[in-house]
């Protein structure tokens, strides 16, 4: 008999933690509590494991007092991050492509006013936490015209966002599972992952975009 509910007890378990799965995927961002003493740029750059090359692009484009909340005119932003993985990628890919004049094995070697557009393109005046951003209109794909929920944007270098947060099912129960926070590009025509959303340094929100993301498609 204890045999028997020992095994009905970790059953009960494990349905329960494949039960809990927050559909959006998680870059480790090194901490738990979402809110980080200090501005996004020391943000950043306490974790070189995920924004070692962000960092550098920021460097490189002049942005840095931007991101330390050091211009008037942008007191709070909502960065969409690029994570380092989606840099490299666009490094190694410039080198696979081999075209003359695009050709980059660092980021030094990016011209300043592309890393500068790339960045800025990742930049929306304000702060946006995931709590402030409407649903989805169900009726609607979020990559759709006619969609009227959510929340859209224009960032910083001029192209068009649009976010929307996305309800989830659990347990076979419509709607109340953890919610997600989606992000399409109306100027890139494309769907970007979210991975990690509503990290909060002293001026802004960093939403962590996935490892797949396509540097500069946004």
């Amino acid at each position: 008999m204890k045999m028997l509910r020992y095994i009905l007890l970790n059953s009960w378990v494990l349905l329960f933690l494949v039960g809990c799965d927050t559909k959006q995927d998680v870059i480790y961002t090194g901490v738990s509590n979402p809110y980080f003493d200090g501005t996004i740029m020391d943000y950043l750059r306490s974790n070189k494991g995920n924004w070692e090359l962000t960092v550098e692009m920021i460097e490189r484009a002049g942005l840095v007092d931007l991101f330390e909340g050091n211009d008037e005119s942008v007191p709070e932003m909502t960065f969409w991050a690029p994570p380092s993985y989606s840099i490299l990628r666009f490094l190694l890919q410039s080198q696979k492509d081999a075209i003359p004049g695009a050709t980059y094995r660092t980021v030094g070697d990016i011209p300043v006013d592309l890393c500068r557009s790339y960045i800025l393109r990742c930049v929306v005046k304000g702060k946006f936490v995931k709590d402030s951003i409407g649903f989805r209109n169900e009726m609607y794909r979020i990559s759709d015209d006619e969609q009227d929920g959510g929340m859209e944007f224009m960032a910083l270098d001029g192209n068009r966002l649009r976010a929307c947060r996305e309800k989830s099912d659990w347990a076979g129960v419509p709607d109340v599972g953890p919610v997600a926070l989606q992000l399409w590009s109306i100027t890139r025509n494309a769907l970007i992952e979210v991975a990690s959303p509503d990290i909060q340094p002293t001026n802004g929100v960093v939403h962590a975009l996935g490892y797949g993301f396509e540097f500069g498609k946004i």
